[in-house]
């Protein structure tokens, strides 16, 4: 063998020296078959192997684990493979060709099974080298705290809540009511006409259909509960929109057009007590049933907020005197609300306007008077206290023309509280005795909220149902300078006085005849 033949093994002390080449050459000494040996041709290293290996002859390859001669130097860079501790997989790859002479095995390498490339690969390792590099430690996951809700707070939630179910259920209590009673309906008339065949929800709807009622559920419900399903009979009706449930069932049965209407006429100036009688006396209910009534029905109606529960006459004053239709034995909430109905009709937006205004000009004569703010708001008139007026005015007027008069003096005394602080009407004291006579001195005396002679300002309420001529001299009072008036025997009318001179000296003509 030549020494033109030796092992080419790339040098990685060398300049051109590449990771690739040691891996290639590293790829054909492990795939080279047993027994053969791969020399590199030191004139063309760039030869393939195979065409440097057909021109070496058989006679001189020499097989793995054989021993070079001594005239063939291990390359320089197979003397340092054992103190390359970072190429461990390439020093392996050398094994197999065995010891030779000239490559002693160093004193520290450790026997092939008890090598230990991964602990010989942490001990190169630096962790700064990659520092830079290394990917931004992941950020720990953060607890999920729990949510602890303050205890006023459940309170609060608790409350709002049972409190909006409440109103809710109310509310719904109410609509149910207002349905079944018929409250704040007109009192217009419909023909309606039940065919042969229709069930119980048919007419219900029919009944809906033409805004008689708004529940049609209910009103099954109701027919199913009173046994009134099979009651109703084909045929054509006339029926009231302020009918309730009780009313429309009984006037769609077969007897029904038949049935007793009870016309009534109201006068103007009766009491409540007195109206509840004249519908007993014409069979349309009890008077009892109708005072039971008045103080415990839950009538929705403006006009009547703020006014308490449980007294008889809790709806005077807005009793509207006028003519009515109603039936025998009819019910007496539908009797009170077609009463309630009317009154809302004829007070209309124009007068709660009027009202308005009227409050001003009393504001603006109490303020000359030089009573302070507090005094004249505490002093304003709502609707209950200007039916109240009205009430007074129609008991005390001898007629239309002089309604004005009357109410300019009783506003007239209201503005001058301080010279005029009792009103002195008889009408009020004999609403509160509960019979209508001739008033003594003793009477004057009695303990009633009603005696406008020992009680200052208004009355406790309205005395009577006023009518409309006595309600529009309330709201437009004739401005004059009249602080009394008297009966006059002689007209049958009222002499007004300016002063209490004047008053008494009127008087005394009156005494005389």
């Amino acid at each position: 063998m030549t020494d033109d033949f030796y092992y080419k093994t790339p040098d990685p002390l060398e300049e051109d020296f590449s990771v690739d080449d040691l891996i290639s050459d590293i790829k054909q000494q492990i795939d080279t078959e047993p027994g053969d040996a791969a020399f590199y041709r030191a004139e063309d290293p760039g030869a393939g192997l195979e065409q440097q290996n057909a021109d070496i002859d058989d006679t001189e390859l020499y097989s793995a684990g054989e021993l070079l001669p001594e005239d063939v130097q291990m390359p320089a860079f197979a003397e340092q493979m054992p103190q390359m501790e970072n190429y461990a997989p390439a020093y392996d790859a050398y094994r197999g060709y065995g010891e030779y002479e000239g490559y002693p095995a160093p004193e520290d390498a450790l026997p092939e099974d008890e090598y230990d490339y991964d602990e010989a690969y942490d001990e190169t390792y630096d962790p700064e080298d990659d520092a830079e590099n290394a990917p931004p430690p992941e950020k720990p996951k953060q607890k999920r705290r729990k949510r602890i809700v303050p205890l006023f707070v459940k309170v609060i939630l608790y409350v709002v809540i049972v409190g909006l179910v409440a109103v809710g259920l109310g509310y719904g209590a109410w609509e149910c009511a207002q349905d079944v009673f018929a409250f704040g309906r007109s009192d217009e008339t419909l023909t309606v006409t039940i065919k042969n065949g229709d069930s119980v929800d048919d007419i219900a709807q029919m009944l809906k259909d033409n805004g008689v009622i708004k529940y049609p559920w209910l009103f099954k419900l109701y027919c199913k509960f009173t046994d009134s399903e099979s009651t109703m009979d084909p045929g054509t009706y006339v029926i009231s929109y302020n009918y309730d449930y009780n009313a429309l069932v009984d006037n769609m049965i077969a007897n029904s057009p038949n049935r007793t209407t009870v016309r009534v006429m109201i006068p103007e100036g009766m009491t409540g007590a007195q109206i509840f009688e004249l519908m007993e006396k014409n069979n349309v209910c009890s008077a009892e049933e109708l005072k039971k009534a008045a103080a415990e029905t839950a009538f929705d109606y403006w006009f009547l907020e703020g006014i308490p529960y449980g007294a008889d006459n809790r709806l005077e004053g807005f009793l509207f005197p006028d003519t009515y239709d109603f039936y025998e034995h009819d019910d007496p909430e539908r009797v009170l609300d077609k009463l309630l109905t009317n009154f809302d009709r004829k007070f209309s937006d124009e007068a709660q306007e009027q009202l308005a205004s009227l409050n001003e000009k009393i504001a603006n004569r109490l303020r000359n008077a030089g009573y302070d703010e507090s005094f004249i708001d505490a002093h304003r008139l709502n609707i209950y206290e200007l039916m109240t007026v009205a009430s007074m005015i129609e008991k005390e007027s001898a007629g239309a023309d002089e309604s004005g008069n009357i109410a300019s003096v009783i506003y007239n005394r209201l503005c001058k509280p301080a010279e005029y602080p009792y009103l002195n009407i008889d009408a009020t004291l004999i609403y509160a005795i509960g019979e209508n006579r001739q008033l003594t001195e003793a009477d004057k005396q009695i303990d009633s909220p009603y005696n406008t002679y020992t009680h200052t300002g208004l009355p406790a309420g309205p005395i009577s149902n006023p009518g409309l001529s006595s309600i529009t001299a309330a709201l437009y009072p004739n401005d004059t300078d009249y602080y009394y008036y008297a009966l006059d025997k002689a007209t049958g009318f009222h002499h007004f006085s300016k002063t209490y001179d004047e008053h008494n000296q009127f008087l005394g003509t009156q005494n005389d005849g």
